[in-house]
């Protein structure tokens, strides 16, 4: 009898360390809808939406662009999938963009290319305030819950859905702090979704793949996005469009 007791808690226990194991890589699909970003600029005038419509419309709609998350039980890596891409016929040069987050250490290691420039962000892994909301629904065959937060820096909501199916605090385009993996971002009303489109939890050695370095400018958060809400303002100030060079 003892021996029966012993072996059903070895492979009780032993069950429970498999169940605990997380690693995989989520591919996401982002869709930003340019028009509608557009005409939510205060300057915009009805013909200047006709235009914008127009000239944008169909602009990344369709296949959007897919991005990666890498991730293990202690850490993720965020990049833009490698694929050929072009425009008009021609190769579009994609600006280095590639996310690193420690869960364990709490650090937060990002390259990222924007406004002509290359900066290294080395941080503390940043705090999220979330609003739980009392919704659900069904994203890449995991059941979902939604959560709420504001973007202040580029003064955006922002709408979550997180799964507590994958027991990691993390998610695409950097965000993270629910109590599960967000498998979908809506940014403000559907002007950029994204949106997880396959889920494979079988990352080989729960290793992440090394990113391909830059040298740049190391900066901290706060004054990466102090140099984000300085060039929207003043983009604002000058009737332009800021997110034809920042990240919206």
């Amino acid at each position: 009898m003892k021996y029966l007791l012993s072996l059903f808690l070895a492979l009780f226990f032993c069950v429970s360390g498999m169940a605990q194991a997380i690693n995989g890589v989520i591919t996401y699909n982002r869709k930003t809808d340019w028009v509608s970003i557009m005409t939510k600029m205060p300057w915009m005038t009805k013909e200047d939406v006709n235009r914008a419509m127009l000239n944008f419309g169909n602009m990344e709609k369709g296949e959007g662009t897919n991005y990666l998350l890498y991730f293990n039980e202690n850490s993720s890596l965020y990049m833009q999938k490698e694929e050929e891409e072009t425009t008009g016929g021609y190769a579009r040069k994609k600006g280095k963009f590639a996310l690193q987050r420690n869960y364990k250490s709490k650090k937060v290691h990002d390259w990222i290319e924007t406004l002509g420039k290359k900066y290294v962000i080395k941080d503390e892994l940043p705090k999220t305030k979330w609003k739980i909301l009392n919704e659900i629904k069904e994203v890449s065959g995991y059941l979902c819950m939604k959560a709420e937060t504001i973007d202040t820096i580029k003064d955006r909501q922002i709408y979550a859905w997180y799964t507590d199916a994958i027991m990691l605090t993390g998610g695409p385009e950097g965000y993270g702090g629910l109590p599960g993996m967000i498998l979908e971002l809506n940014i403000n009303d559907g002007d950029a979704i994204i949106t997880a489109t396959k889920v494979d939890l079988t990352l080989p050695d729960g290793k992440l793949p090394a990113p391909k370095k830059i040298k740049g400018k190391e900066i901290s958060i706060v004054d990466f996005n102090r140099l984000n809400s300085k060039y929207i303002r003043e983009s604002m100030e000058g009737k332009r469009n800021p997110y034809w060079r920042i990240r919206y």
